[in-house]
């Protein structure tokens, strides 16, 4: 298969350096011994013709490389041990071949980037259920598509993911580097793709204090490879930043050239900051362990400082010819511009819709995605690749009208998707669907327009059993304590849907917040309800409902053989909260009916 001319131009800029990691020849043998495996077969099926060190060198985009470096670095220090004692090998030993490497995926769900797709040998679930360091959970009910079967890897964050398909042999494999928490990570929609991938926020340094011995060869801003030490002090913070563009108003093209002038050419920090919009300031937020105590204010100076160590490692240079390489995307909905720079940076009008879901900031908050329109003129995007002395990615710039200017908004790393062809085709799921108990449907709905809509707390409070008090312990925050007692653990979760539903503020509907999210395990019914699009409700196994009980699972017991198929006693209520900018991590409840009426037993948050 061809390179692109993108990124056949990419590599021809380039000059080799020693690197730390991101290259073939700094692998072990057994995971060079994979990545043999993987391309021999790739060079069979689709005719490749590359071998595996250029395959690997050239080929693979930053994100997947640093998706299987961290996912396998994490395997291979894992060691395996039964109730004795006695070693079991390494959590890699249970793989016996590599069938994808997926790293960002521009519009792909969050449960289909950053982690690696394999075929276990044929007695890793033998070893995962004997060994001290990974216990099966609670199925995956949303997420993981294909792969119901949920081990994982005991300790707290970060923590290994093995997602097996029924079969026992297919496997999707990531690491949580972010514990899902109730209510915080329901409306951070920064945790869905950001929770496994190494780079992002304060992972590398979570990676390192589970699993020694793995480098950063990859920082970068704005894909320049940076130092690792760039941005972490704040300097002059008495620095007044510029509130107009260098230029003043002029086309886009002219902004978005001057831009990287001042940048890259000039070394102009303060030039360049006069482009850089406050909105843009969500995207270190995104990335942030707390992007609700993100401290904006010392955004800029972070900012200034990433600007000033990409322009000094890429050192002194004339000309952005040569020096930038404009991007090529593929998206239906994007037009491009016509412009004299098209070799250095290509620029895209951009719909207000997609601009929606591309904005840092719209991940951050609540709000339908639904109700932006597909407008043209008011945004923009501009897209380069970095030629410099290490192998650097894409990334796209969004502009927007600020002031009377044109104002970087938003930004992107790598937004070109991935063009790799795959060996692997996740498992085809077969979903039953039922109709809805109507005495269920209003209760859910109650419990949920008691909670949103209507504020009454205690209301929607009542509707949770004493069962499910003990699953404040799995949800909640880092920061939060342990639970005293069950009924100290019940005053805490009533607090929980408070502060949730006051953030979340005045709201005229359930659906102008949540949508629903059905679904994927095969073992569990749909119902249809005329609220369906809003939230869902599901019939749902017994055994499923044991496997989830929080107090077994605060207690680490081990889930053992099939799940019973028996129905009728326990149901479920999954949703998301909406954010313009797409998926959220899955709130999901099981409920049962007492002589009470419905009451909620279990609940917790599925991430990707």
């Amino acid at each position: 298969m061809l390179l692109s001319a993108a990124a056949a131009a990419r590599v021809a800029l380039q000059e080799p350096t020693p690197q730390f990691g991101g290259g073939y020849s700094t692998l072990d043998p057994r995971r060079r011994q994979f990545v043999d495996d993987w391309v021999r077969r790739l060079t069979e099926i689709t005719g490749l013709k590359m071998d595996a060190a250029s395959f690997y060198d050239t080929r693979l985009r930053l994100s997947a490389k640093t998706t299987f470096e961290a996912a396998t670095h994490a395997l291979m220090t894992t060691s395996l041990t039964d109730d004795s004692g006695a070693r079991l090998g390494d959590a890699l030993d249970l793989i016996e071949r590599l069938d994808a490497i997926k790293g960002q995926v521009s519009g792909a769900s969050s449960d289909h980037q950053f982690r690696i797709y394999v075929v276990l040998k044929e007695n890793a679930l033998d070893l995962l259920g004997r060994s001290q360091e990974f216990r099966r959970r609670s199925d995956n009910a949303v997420f993981h598509k294909g792969y119901p079967i949920n081990y994982r890897e005991q300790g707290g964050t970060p923590s290994i993911q093995i997602s097996v398909a029924v079969d026992r042999r297919r496997a999707d494999i990531d690491v949580d580097y972010r514990s899902a928490t109730f209510p915080v990570s329901m409306f951070n929609g920064h945790l869905s793709s950001s929770n496994s991938d190494v780079r992002a926020g304060s992972n590398y340094d979570r990676h390192v204090n589970r699993w020694v011995g793995f480098q950063n060869w990859w920082r970068n801003f704005f894909g320049v490879r940076v130092s690792s030490d760039s941005g972490n002090a704040v300097k002059d913070q008495a620095q007044v930043f510029p509130a107009k563009p260098r230029v003043g108003d002029k086309p886009i093209d002219a902004m978005v050239q001057d831009f990287l002038k001042a940048w890259l050419i000039d070394g102009d920090t303060l030039g360049a900051m006069g482009y850089i919009s406050e909105r843009a300031y969500a995207c270190l937020a995104v990335d942030s362990d707390d992007p609700a105590g993100f401290d904006r204010g010392m955004a800029p100076f972070q900012l200034a400082m990433h600007l000033k160590a990409a322009h000094d490692a890429v050192g002194k240079r004339a000309t952005l010819e040569g020096l930038t390489v404009g991007v090529r995307l593929t998206r239906p909905t994007l037009r491009v511009v016509k412009q004299p720079h098209h070799a250095q940076f290509v620029i895209y009008s951009v719909p207000d819709d997609a601009a929606a879901a591309f904005d840092c900031e719209n991940r951050l908050k609540v709000g339908d995605p639904g109700t932006v329109s597909r407008t043209y003129g008011n945004y923009f995007g501009s897209t380069f690749y970095i030629a410099g002395p290490v192998r650097n990615h894409s990334v796209v710039l969004l502009w927007g009208r600020e002031h009377g200017y044109w104002k970087i908004v938003s930004w992107q790393a790598e937004p070109e998707g991935d063009d790799l062809p795959t060996l692997y085709k996740a498992p085809d799921v077969k979903i039953v669907r039922i109709k809805a108990d109507a005495s269920f449907v209003a209760a859910t709905r109650g419990f949920l327009e008691s909670w949103l809509v209507r504020k009454d707390y205690d209301a929607a409070f009542r509707y949770l059993s004493p069962e499910s008090y003990g699953c404040y312990d799995l949800v909640r925050g880092p920061d939060e304590p342990r639970a005293a007692s069950p009924e100290d653990a019940g005053r805490r979760i009533r607090a929980a849907l408070e502060r949730s539903g006051t953030e979340i503020g005045t709201v005229r509907g359930l659906d102008a917040v949540l949508s629903a999210a059905d679904p994927t395990h095969p073992a569990v019914r749909v119902m249809d309800h005329p609220y369906s699009r809003t939230f869902t409700l599901a019939s749902v196994p017994t055994g499923l409902a044991v496997a989830a009980n929080c107090a077994a699972l605060v207690r680490g017991d081990r889930i053992t053989g099939d799940v019973a198929l028996e129905y009728g006693t326990t149901f479920g209520l999954t949703m998301r909260f909406k954010t313009k900018a797409g998926e959220t991590p899955v709130l999901r409840s099981l409920w049962t009916k007492d002589a009470t009426g419905w009451r909620l037993i279990v609940f917790d948050v599925e991430m990707p």
